[in-house]
C-alpha cells in the first residue's frame, strides 16, 4: 500500500540565490529541499508564535524592517565613487 502525503502544496517564486543556498543545505542534511523548507517553516512559526505571545512580535517585524531598509542605504553607499556622491 502505498502512503498518502496529507497536507497542501504552497508554491512561491524564490530568488536563485536562495534556491541555491537551501540546495547546499539539503544536500549537507541529506534531505529533500522542500522537507528542508518544511522545517525551516515549522520552526519560524513556532518562534513567532511564541514571540506573538510574550508581545514582542511586533518588534522583530520592526526590527527585520528596520535592517532591510540599513541594508538599502549600505548598498547606495557602496556603489557612490566620490565624496561628493555622498552628499547626495
Amino acid at each position: 500500500m502505498v502512503e498518502t502525503k496529507k497536507g497542501q502544496t504552497i508554491a512561491f517564486r524564490c530568488p536563485d540565490e536562495i534556491v541555491e543556498r537551501l540546495d547546499r543545505l539539503a544536500e549537507k542534511g541529506d534531505l529533500p529541499r522542500s522537507k528542508l523548507i518544511l522545517n525551516m517553516v515549522e520552526v519560524m512559526l513556532d518562534y513567532a508564535e511564541i514571540t506573538q505571545k510574550v508581545g514582542i512580535l511586533q518588534l522583530g517585524i520592526l526590527l527585520r524592517d528596520a535592517s532591510d531598509k540599513l541594508k538599502e542605504i549600505g548598498k547606495e553607499w557602496r556603489e557612490r565613487k566620490s565624496i561628493e556622491d555622498l552628499t547626495e
